[in-house]
């Protein structure tokens, strides 16, 4: 089989671990001020939640444990950091409104905007309640009394509100997380934990008010004095905080006027200014005010673009190449900075979710958008593109030039499919994927449903049974052979990019995934390898220790070779038994 190289490859040498030591996108700082308050308040809840669950045990367990978080969050240092950035989040989302040039926004976007919106409506009683009850009239508000107020008569507008506030959080942290490579890999129990907590601080809570409101029935008759103070002390509550809470309200729904008054003063005011014009380079030519970004004017404009981040500078899918007026484009932010830096971009390339335009500008965007290519499934997190580490094989058939050499098409191809058919039960018997046949090549991906460590002990594993393949089917056919098939495989366990490429005709066939990256060369380099060291299988030294072989004298031979638009050598591990490499991996 002849050199591989791919158009992917880089003029400039650079090692794959280059990439992993560039950060994504870190956003402005109001951004990042968002989103760390966020967080804050993220961590808040769900320690709140898990208290909420344990319910579900006792009411004794669920009082214990808050008195542990009470020490936490109602220190003074707990106090500041919570309140500060349940402010902070608050006024920086309210800012982001009021300024928003467009409101064209994903569906995903607008219905966490609109659980925003409804949490401090309810939030802000359910503080007055808890923290003003105990400043106002210095009572120590504890899980019985909580308890005593919201049930039943606060039930329904608390678990409301429980629910709305996982959900604004979810929304949040889904769009932050999934460019991740961890996040997509464990997507599902990440998924499974998000649906159980809530559901366990639900049924937790509920439980432990009919709990309570159980014990003040037995404290009715056992104890009715106690009984008789603890509603004398619930009627105070209600006397002196109800008209708070009314008033909480009442501001709640004024700001919230005022917030969409302002938001449609913005954009009234908008409609005055100056406008410029942008070309998307294919026909279609649209006005818009200056200070917007590429992205904001494409969604005011209707026209599709891509954002699978939500134009937050964390994926590089709104890339835009401009061909005309970059003078007109305000200067890279950090975030574009970074993200742009770490693909090798162009100056002419720029990210729509960050470049705001000043003047007319000719564009043309360098990804289709969503809806003019298959979108992938939901549950399908590689189907956009994610960055991870994986084991990645290639096997080519030594000398099959000689094999195939006088023999009819048919014979062939049935030499090819017979062999083919056995290699890729080995590598699907050990977790793998067939990514593309090439001629009398193959190419496979391990590990994209586990961690590098089992793919690269699946990926070697698949490679001795490719063997065993190999010497079965030469016996096979050895009739039809004028010699026996020799392979040669190389194994490499580095960072790539996997994902569907490509569109069929049939939108029920998604397009195969593929790996692109130097990790995809790398391997390439060590099945070419094999031919120069005279054995079936070379591994790179990295592939070695995550599988956990050790004492490799035995069975390999270590050296090191060159690959192309690689800076460095490459350690490798030339195999000479395969025998016991097996032996080493149990």
């Amino acid at each position: 089989m002849r050199a591989f190289s791919f158009p992917w490859s880089r003029d400039k040498p650079r090692s794959s671990n280059q990439i992993n030591q560039i950060k994504p996108g870190q956003g402005s700082v109001t951004q990042r001020l968002r989103l760390y308050s966020g967080l804050v308040l993220v961590v808040f809840v769900l320690f709140h939640y898990v208290n909420h669950a344990l319910g579900n045990i006792s009411l004794e367990v669920m009082i214990e444990v808050q008195e542990w978080r009470q020490a936490l969050w109602q220190s003074i240092p707990g106090t500041i950091v919570l309140y500060g950035a349940l402010t902070i989040h608050i006024s920086l989302v309210i800012w982001k409104l009021v300024l928003r040039k467009n409101l064209r926004l994903p569906l995903w976007e607008w219905a966490q905007i609109s659980l925003g919106l409804l949490i401090p409506y309810f939030l802000l009683t359910h503080i007055i309640a808890m923290r003003g009850t105990a400043q106002r009239l210095g009572l120590d508000v504890d899980y019985d009394l909580a308890l005593g107020m919201m049930w039943p008569g606060a039930a329904l507008a608390q678990s409301f509100l429980l629910l709305v506030v996982w959900l604004h959080g979810c929304i949040g942290m889904h769009f932050w997380l999934r460019t991740r490579p961890w996040y997509t890999r464990n997507f599902g129990w990440i998924a499974s934990f998000s649906s159980l907590l809530p559901a366990l601080a639900l049924t937790g809570w509920i439980n432990a008010a009919r709990h309570n409101a159980a014990n003040i029935l037995t404290m009715q008759i056992s104890d009715p004095a106690e009984a008789a103070r603890y509603g004398d002390t619930l009627k105070l509550i209600y006397s002196e905080m109800f008209p708070l809470f009314e008033l909480g309200r009442t501001i709640v729904l004024s700001l919230g006027a005022a917030l969409i008054l302002a938001m449609v003063l913005h954009q009234i005011s908008l409609l005055f200014k100056k406008r410029i014009k942008i070309d998307y380079g294919d026909g279609r030519i649209i006005t818009s005010t200056p200070g917007h970004t590429i992205l904001e004017i494409s969604r005011n404009a209707g026209i599709p673009h891509m954002s699978v981040c939500g134009g937050r500078a964390r994926c590089s899918t709104c890339r835009t190449l401009i061909i005309e007026g970059g003078k007109n484009m305000q200067d890279k932010t950090k975030a574009e900075t970074i993200l742009l830096d770490r693909l090798d971009a162009e100056d002419s390339v720029r990210l729509a979710c960050q470049a705001i335009v000043s003047g007319n500008v000719t564009l043309r965007p360098m990804l289709k958008p969503q809806d003019q290519i298959s979108a992938p499934d939901a549950a399908d997190p590689l189907g956009w593109g994610v960055e991870r580490k994986i084991a990645i094989m290639f096997l080519d058939i030594r000398g099959f030039s000689r094999i195939s050499e006088k023999r009819l098409p048919y014979d062939v191809v049935f030499i090819l499919n017979s062999f083919f058919a056995e290699v890729a039960t080995a590598v699907e018997a050990n977790n793998g994927y067939i990514d593309k046949f090439m001629g009398d090549g193959m190419m496979a991906l391990f590990g994209l449903a586990t961690g590098e460590v089992e793919a690269a002990r699946d990926a070697i594993k698949a490679a001795i049974d490719c063997e065993k393949a190999a010497i079965t089917v030469s016996q096979i056919l050895s009739q039809h052979l004028n010699e026996s098939i020799k392979i040669g495989i190389g194994i490499h366990v580095g960072d790539a990019v996997v994902g569907r490429i490509g569109k069929t005709s049939d939108q029920n066939s998604p397009s195969r995934l593929t790996a692109i990256g130097d990790s995809v060369n790398v391997s390439a380099r060590l099945e070419q390898a094999t031919k120069e060291f005279g054995v079936a299988v070379v591994i790179s030294e990295e592939t070695a220790t995550l599988a956990g072989l050790q004492n490799t004298e035995q069975f390999g031979e270590k050296t090191e070779i060159s690959v192309r638009n690689i800076s460095r050598p490459v350690n490798i591990l030339a195999i000479r038994n395969l025998d016991k490499l097996g032996e080493a991996l149990q």
